[in-house]
């Protein structure tokens, strides 16, 4: 029963964090720390959402990233005005 508990608890947060991360909008600041943290997750910057992608890609990782944060709130204003942050999986 404590097991059952545990898993249901342990797959509704991945799900929460997973249904948070969005590919056209930037995510809040905690969430994206979250995604930073967690295992086999890579972060890049760039100058905007563009910026990010195309240094994922030369890092042979696939676009969209998992989730986008920038302190200014900036990633998706063409054009960029800063950095952007992504996360993508390794």
């Amino acid at each position: 029963m404590i097991f059952r508990l545990l898993l249901i608890s342990a797959a509704s947060a991945l799900l929460s964090t997973v249904a948070l991360a969005n590919a056209s909008q930037e995510m809040n600041e905690g969430d994206f720390l979250d995604l930073v943290d967690a295992s086999g997750h890579v972060t890049v910057q760039g100058n905007g959402v563009a910026g990010v992608n195309a240094n994922a890609k030369a890092q042979g990782l696939s676009s969209p990233a998992i989730g986008y944060w920038s302190p200014e709130g900036h990633c998706f204003v063409m054009p960029a005005p800063g950095p952007c942050n992504g996360v993508f999986k390794q």
